[in-house]
């Protein structure tokens, strides 16, 4: 959410200091949810993010990024099987989410890099992990599946 202030807002009807304040009190609101996290609770926050890195083309996507940037198109031939449009949706949520950084180069033709940010590099550790459980289990998983 971006909280205005009056001096950033432009001369317009409707906007008014009310509305400023009332931004800020749900700004303040959000923190303080914030400052109770618990995934449990069907209105925590935290939930969206769950569902953000736990998608599996979010995890492959953060896999394909692990050793420095991807182009678009670098990504797409790593994760097999992803739409062009899945695949933009989803690094425009990885984006906003804050654990991808889009670059773009102002070259010809254009050129746009995904990268890692620091929070990105973070969630890698748990996104291998559960890769790995997926490789190593899938017999087993395919067995009781056939049962």
């Amino acid at each position: 959410m971006n909280v205005q202030f009056e001096s950033d807002m432009a001369v317009q009807p409707g906007n008014t200091m009310e509305a400023t304040v009332t931004d800020i009190r749900d700004a303040k609101r959000k923190t303080t949810q914030l400052d109770s996290v618990t995934p449990f609770k069907k209105n925590c926050p935290s939930r969206t993010l769950l569902d953000t890195i736990s998608d599996k083309w979010a995890v492959l996507i953060l896999l394909s990024m692990e050793n420095g940037p991807q182009r678009n198109g670098e990504i797409k031939d790593q994760v097999q099987g992803i739409t062009p449009k899945m695949l933009t949706q989803r690094l425009g949520v990885l984006v906003e989410d804050g654990l991808v950084i889009r670059t773009s180069h102002a070259v010809v033709p254009p050129r746009v890099d995904y990268q890692l940010t620091d929070l990105g590099a973070s969630v890698i550790e748990p996104c291998r992990a559960m890769y790995s459980w997926a490789v190593e289990n899938i017999k087993q998983v395919e067995a009781y599946r056939s049962a």
